[in-house]
């Protein structure tokens, strides 16, 4: 059985080689784009329209309300996990897990 070095290293080798195919083929592909926007009369203006959109993510992650443990938390948003729905079902106090002040890194 290899080892991680091993793979690791046949992992980088095979990323460079991806890149080099990439590179020989860039010039030949965008040769072939271009043939293809003027035979079929496509302006750039058409091509904005497919522009894959990209929503901004938030820069400020929503804090904690509750915490089991380091690994079982809840921002109090979206589905409640599996640990909060036990919880409630014991019909043991929410609040105990309540997050009283957020720590700023």
């Amino acid at each position: 059985m290899p080892r991680l070095s091993q793979i690791k290293a046949r992992i980088a080798e095979l990323q460079k080689e991806a890149e080099r195919i990439i590179n020989n083929n860039r010039q030949a592909t965008i040769k072939d784009i271009k043939a293809k926007l003027i035979e079929y009369n496509i302006s750039m203006g058409e091509l904005q329209k497919y522009k894959r959109k990209v929503k901004p993510t938030s820069a400020i992650p929503t804090p904690v309300k509750y915490r089991k443990s380091e690994h079982e938390y809840w921002a109090g948003r979206g589905p409640k996990p599996k640990w909060i729905k036990e919880i409630e079902k014991s019909g043991e106090d929410l609040e105990k897990y309540r997050v009283l002040e957020q720590k700023t890194q």
